[in-house]
């Protein structure tokens, strides 16, 4: 890419091409889907409850978006979390755990 088209791309869009952000987006879908997984909700079922298309939601656990205030807004609300916890330790996202109890497993 010419010198000058790289200063007249806007900064975001060079951003996206960063290796930091790739880690990002990829640590932030893992997140989500650990939260939804904690749920134990479908894909369909969660885009539901946050008010996305389930697409969307597949791309955002995939990490190839660049997700919005906006959208991260709804999955905190739909996924019954803080924004904080979106962006929390992987450790730090609370697991389910299933046990069973008489040939039935039930989750926590």
């Amino acid at each position: 890419m010419p010198v000058a088209a790289a200063k007249e791309e806007r900064s975001s869009r060079v951003h996206r091409r960063t290796a930091r952000f790739a880690r990002e987006a990829k640590a932030l879908g893992a997140r989500v889907r650990s939260l939804r997984d904690a749920e134990g909700l479908t894909l369909e079922a969660a885009a539901e409850r946050c008010s996305i298309d389930w697409k969307h939601l597949q791309k955002i656990e995939k990490g190839s978006l660049n997700v919005t205030l906006v959208t991260l807004v709804r999955l905190a609300v739909g996924l019954g979390v803080g924004l904080d916890a979106l962006f929390a330790a992987a450790e730090a996202v609370p697991a389910r755990r299933a046990t069973k109890k008489l040939g039935i497993v039930v989750t926590r």
